[in-house]
């Protein structure tokens, strides 16, 4: 058959296929489907260790992940404790009221914050369920963390302090395996001691007892529930933000974010680790 009369064989087909969609659906346009949101987790994404905030963001606004792949620590700063004083409020309060509008914009992006924050007792409280990606550790700067230049702007504390503890690494974004570490990472802020809130588990740190206590419950459980490799807490898949965005992270005297690279540390890292079962 000449192409010529192929032509209006097709087309009346395609008016056909198209009528019948009409007539099976009048009441409604022809639509494409909507967006995939991806593959679900497989794994419960609720901690049985941690309270669940009321007024907290949708989750069926946000973008699902399939799997949780580490922990990231964080300090809220003394901001949190600076303004609870100021107020009169608690620190946990201001902390999670200052996450909830994060999630919805504040910043001007929806879902930025952790999915937890820890306050000084202890208590864990969770803002997202683990399979929602929340903006806690992204930052602009992967292009000077992939080609090197990332050494000249941080301090010579921080560069020394960075490759002693990821002398196998290239580099912080080469520490886990996507794009970004909001991706792979579930955040946890720690709400810092000061300003007459808690008493740090000893000199020199800036988080209690009941604090380390609970993160390494957190690591215990978390790492059985989303099937963590034997291990896991030894590797990258457990730091702190200072480790995957030294550039916004560091001082003088290395990281403050929870403030484990530097010669006197904030938080101890390697307590945790060995607590983690």
């Amino acid at each position: 058959m000449k192409e010529s009369a192929k032509a209006p064989i097709i087309a009346g087909l395609i008016g056909l296929f198209v009528l019948a969609l009409r007539k099976s659906s009048p009441n409604r346009p022809f639509q494409l489907p909507p967006p995939s949101r991806g593959k679900a987790m497989t794994t419960p994404p609720i901690s049985p260790l941690a309270r669940q905030v009321p007024g907290v963001r949708d989750p069926k606004l946000g973008r699902s992940r399939a799997r949780a792949w580490g922990l990231l620590l964080h300090t809220t700063g003394g901001g949190v404790t600076d303004k609870a004083k100021k107020l009169g409020k608690t620190p946990i309060a201001v902390a999670i009221e200052t996450y909830i509008n994060s999630q919805n914009g504040a910043n001007g992006y929806f879902w930025g914050g952790p999915g937890y924050v820890l306050e000084h007792d202890g208590t864990l409280h969770q803002l997202a369920p683990d399979n929602i990606v929340t903006a806690h550790a992204g930052g602009p700067h992967r292009d000077q963390y992939l080609d090197g230049t990332w050494l000249s702007k941080v301090s010579p504390s921080m560069a020394t302090e960075w490759h002693r503890q990821w002398s196998v690494n290239r580099n912080p974004y080469s520490l886990f395996p996507s794009r970004s570490p909001n991706e792979d990472y579930i955040g946890v802020e720690m709400i810092p001691c000061g300003d007459g809130f808690g008493i740090p588990m000893r000199p020199g740190l800036r988080f209690t007892q009941a604090q380390f206590d609970t993160v390494i419950a957190l690591g215990s459980e978390m790492g059985k529930r989303h099937i963590w490799p034997v291990g896991w807490q030894k590797t990258a898949r457990l730091l702190g933000h200072e480790d995957v965005d030294p550039i916004e992270r560091h001082d003088s005297k290395g990281g403050w974010d929870p403030g484990w690279l530097r010669a006197s540390p904030y938080f101890d890292f390697d307590y945790v680790r060995s607590r983690i079962s």
